[in-house]
């Protein structure tokens, strides 16, 4: 992948992603307390409205929290491909979370996941396991791709935010 994620030392990770909460906060509670702009919050701005971009963020973040918990607490753990991906997953139901649901999520699996990678051992993080599409991953490369996926969609974010 080649970007500035892959240079991320494991406790830049764990300070990357423990900070993801205080971020989003910092970047919604201003359209929060703008009646106007949060009266907007679920119309779409180049397809995507922000409440449904935030809730894609939430459910990705969530299946790498899971995959990144399985890496430091399974002996022969399975890593799911779709939290490799680039793209959020879709969501399960018709109906999205909504923007207070989903940046709640957004901080709980940002603080989970620094409190799991700040818990493992040195070999934790370059042991290497199976993912469903047949590759092999290490956690400090499932936990870049996590950073990747909370700082990039928050920059996505805050570009959204721009034209409420």
């Amino acid at each position: 992948m080649g970007d500035r994620y892959e240079l991320l030392a494991p406790r830049d990770l764990v300070i990357t992603m423990r900070s993801l909460g205080r971020r989003f906060d910092e970047l919604i509670g201003p359209i929060r307390s703008d009646p106007e702009r949060f009266a907007r919050r679920d119309e779409p701005i180049d397809g995507v409205a922000l409440s449904a971009h935030l809730a894609g963020i939430a459910r990705h973040l969530g299946l790498l929290e899971r995959s990144i918990g399985r890496l430091a607490n399974e002996s022969e753990p399975i890593i799911d491909a779709a939290a490799l991906a680039d793209m959020p997953p879709p969501p399960e139901h018709e109906r999205d979370m909504g923007l207070d649901a989903a940046q709640a999520a957004i901080a709980a699996s940002g603080d989970a996941i620094g409190l799991l990678l700040d818990s493992c051992s040195s070999e934790q993080w370059t042991h290497r396991a199976p993912a469903t599409n047949a590759s092999m991953i290490s956690l400090i490369e499932v936990a870049r791709h996590a950073a990747r996926v909370g700082v990039e969609g928050l920059r996505a974010t805050e570009r959204l935010a721009e034209r409420l």
